[in-house]
């Protein structure tokens, strides 16, 4: 069995508390010791890295990825309708990117081309390929349910509820194989302008996709901005809320009653990107200064009633690529009030929550999974340098090494 030890590493081991030295012993894919020094009897033959007082952390959770935009900081693409094979290629290529910057699982906020993620998991999970533990998506459902990559937010008005087709949609996805089926419950003005106060979905649509999914045993996820979009999440039990930007009292109230059961990822990255990195000045409608007003009103209400904040900033825009991820923890502390310590542990510790893992990963605790980012420094201090990809010199996924310093 291969081993792999941690030693002069300060442990941020996921829960918030304050980081402690340790060793740490890895065997096979597990954590297997946790100590200030681990006795010579259990350290087994294998790789010893002196992690020279550098701070030891469970590995990174997106938790809206996007793997198939088609950008990162390798590599900028303007297009999103690549055909079938150079998609999948894009989605390998971001998802070894990914795992270069210290995200080790990904949970994913929809693709154009879901077959091209269902591949790479499995490559991933194998271990030939490099990436993250990945949840894969379906395309993004919207309106009238047309065809994936086609956005014109149309609202209800003036259409017939189709509740039959949303049911179809969500069991082809599930048939397809996978882990989550992506619904557009409102607009989205940085893409049609004006819309993302504009509810897409019936009820009656939300309800019969909430029952096809429980039928098949995949969860929902919602793309959701206007307040009455995050309440018809809520109450047809939607795990996972992307955004929640306009949310009301009514939809706070809503979210903190289903607390235990929903994640809330408000995507601070797109919106700083769109604020200050776009090409060019927003459009009339786009709401950019709107929604970045409103989120930072509206995060840290969530917060102080306990609903989980997770980290995904919608990053695979060419304005907003891939590999810039953790950027989305220092907004967090920037825009939300987060301490350093809390958007860590959104990033891990919620993260294998959202991943349904939290019994094995997102800490650093014996008898977890071995995903594991050593960083040199501590972002406890200094939360920016997790975006210094050479400040990462150490990276393991399933105990596997990915990268480490000579």
């Amino acid at each position: 069995m291969t081993a792999t030890l941690f030693t002069d590493v300060r442990v941020f081991d996921g829960t918030g508390r304050d980081p402690f030295p340790a060793e740490v012993l890895v065997e096979g894919n597990r954590i297997t010791a946790l100590a200030p020094n681990i006795p010579a009897g259990q350290r087994r033959s294998g790789r010893v890295i002196d992690g020279g007082g550098g701070t030891l952390l469970p590995g990174f959770v997106d938790a809206h990825a996007h793997l198939g935009f088609g950008s990162t900081v390798e590599h900028r693409s303007r297009r999103r309708d690549e055909p079938e094979e150079e998609k999948a290629l894009l989605v390998a290529h971001a998802g070894r990117v990914l795992l270069d910057h210290g995200i080790t699982s990904a949970y994913s906020g929809g693709n154009r081309l879901p077959r091209t993620e269902i591949a790479a998991r499995k490559a991933f999970a194998e271990g030939w390929m490099p990436g993250p533990r990945l949840k894969a998506a379906s395309w993004e459902g919207s309106a009238g349910m047309v065809e994936p990559g086609v956005y014109d937010f149309p609202g209800i008005d003036g259409r017939a509820s189709d509740p039959e087709s949303v049911a179809r949609f969500v069991e082809g996805m599930a048939e397809l194989g996978v882990d989550i089926v992506k619904l557009s419950l409102s607009g989205e003005s940085a893409v049609v302008a004006g819309t993302s106060r504009i509810v897409q979905f019936t009820e009656e649509e939300v309800a019969a996709a909430a029952r096809a999914a429980q039928r098949r045993g995949v969860w929902l996820t919602a793309h959701a901005h206007a307040a009455e979009s995050v309440k018809m999440a809520v109450r047809h039990g939607i795990r996972a809320l992307y955004h929640c930007t306009f949310a009301d009292e009514e939809a706070l109230d809503l979210l903190e009653a289903a607390r235990d059961r929903v994640f809330v990822a408000p995507t601070p990255g797109i919106i700083h990107a769109n604020l200050y990195e776009a090409d060019s000045e927003p459009e009339p409608g786009m709401e950019v200064e709107a929604t970045a007003k409103a989120v930072r009103q509206v995060v840290p209400e969530l917060v102080r009633r306990g609903i989980r904040v997770v980290p995904g900033g919608d990053y695979g825009f060419a304005w907003n690529p891939v590999g810039r991820n953790l950027r989305d923890l220092e907004l967090f502390v920037e825009w939300f009030g987060f301490t350093p310590a809390e958007a860590l542990r959104a990033a891990t510790q919620y993260g294998g929550q959202i991943m349904d893992m939290e019994d094995e990963l997102g800490l650093v605790q014996e008898g977890f999974l071995a995903d594991l980012v050593l960083v040199d420094g501590d972002p406890l201090t200094d939360i920016r340098i997790l975006q210094d990809r050479d400040r990462l010199v150490a990276i393991m996924k399933d105990g596997v090494l990915h990268k480490a310093r000579a």
